[in-house]
């Protein structure tokens, strides 16, 4: 099993490829930005990626989330 540092806003855990795909947190917004870098990752050769985010909510207001992921 594969295993990933992920580094939200300057917030880091430890997590596999699995927990990514189900959702590694209680908000949708960083849930998709993080599988977004996630699969940008899968089809790159690359044992680490980080990328800004723009995630609209419902009201079309935007957060940027970035995010930094690293094979371990």
């Amino acid at each position: 099993m594969m295993k990933y540092r992920v580094i939200v806003n300057g917030v880091s855990f430890y997590t596999t490829g699995a927990a990514i795909k189900r959702g590694v947190g209680d908000f949708v917004g960083v849930n998709a930005a993080v599988r977004q870098v996630f699969e940008r990752m899968q089809t790159a050769i690359e044992i680490g990626l980080a990328a800004s985010v723009t995630v609209y909510d419902d009201r079309m207001q935007s957060t940027r989330y970035d995010v930094q992921i690293s094979k371990v």
